[in-house]
């Protein structure tokens, strides 16, 4: 009988040794893990802190936009001028925020002169007025009112030409010294020497460290007289927009008369109706 107690105890314990094996297993494995560990800790420990790319100075960072600009794309931007701005440009002084939509040397402004219509460059040397759907008014460059004409200038916004200017003429700073954590690097240039009337004077660019996009222009022109105007445009984003869109054309219904040069009376009339005096006495 004692033979068969112990038998029954033999088989009772031998499970038991058999899971020891499994358990002193496991707890190598985490001793390895945990020498391993060790091991990566200390060699970035002596390794020293990660490089962090150097940030390029603001004149590369003017000319990697400049590279990226392509001339095909639709741009619009969000356009707000200061309030000096609106004294040297009586044109703009009832203006609020606005929409300027550009393509190469093209462009069209929403809402219009006194929030009406639209108006814009058709790229050829047109200079167009869409005041109301029932009719427009064009000019060719050199009979715009000198008023227009200046207006046109601070609008006429093509950044391939604007980088290249900065480029050549201006010094170049961080307005805001770049760190890893933005998005963008912040650039103030600012022209060396005297400015001339309805020039830049300075500019902020804000771009886009990624896509070398230009998100934003914060641009202070001089006026006719000794005052300065400052407009900031604001990418809103790049759309597809039909070429009918930057003339006079596509914003009017179909049929209704463009005013040109050989009718100047009936041109006369309808900004006159529309928008007043101020637009055509300069």
């Amino acid at each position: 009988m004692a033979e068969s107690v112990l038998a029954r105890l033999d088989a009772r314990a031998e499970p038991r040794l058999r899971r020891r094996p499994g358990w002193k297993s496991a707890a190598g494995l985490i001793a390895i893990g945990a020498m391993a560990a060790a091991v990566v800790v200390a060699v970035f420990a002596l390794s020293g802190p990660r490089e962090v790319a150097a940030a390029p100075t603001p004149e590369a960072a003017i000319r990697d936009a400049r590279v990226a600009y392509t001339r095909s794309a639709t741009r619009c931007y969000r356009v707000t001028i200061d309030a000096r701005g609106r004294e040297v440009f009586p044109l703009l002084a009832q203006e609020a925020e606005r929409t300027l939509c550009t393509r190469g040397d093209r462009f069209v402004v929403e809402p219009g002169f006194g929030g009406k219509g639209a108006w814009g460059s058709d790229g050829a040397g047109r200079v167009w007025i869409a005041p109301t759907l029932d009719g427009a008014a064009a000019f060719n460059e050199v009979e715009l009112p000198q008023g227009l004409r200046n207006v046109v200038k601070i609008h006429e916004l093509e950044p391939d030409t604007l980088l290249d200017e900065v480029l050549a003429s201006f010094e170049m700073d961080w307005s805001e010294p770049p760190t890893a954590s933005t998005q963008t690097y912040s650039v103030e240039a600012t022209r060396r020497g005297e400015v001339p009337p309805l020039q830049l004077a300075s500019a902020r660019l804000v771009i886009d460290k990624i896509t070398k996009t230009v998100r934003s222009l914060e641009l202070k022109r001089r006026g006719l007289a000794n005052g300065y105007a400052t407009l900031t445009f604001a990418l809103t984003g790049s759309v597809e927009r039909d070429d009918a869109a930057f003339t006079p054309e596509g914003h009017i219904r179909r049929g209704a008369p463009v005013y040109g040069r050989s009718k100047p009376l009936l041109r006369h009339r309808l900004l006159r109706q529309h928008l007043g005096d101020t637009l055509l006495g300069g």
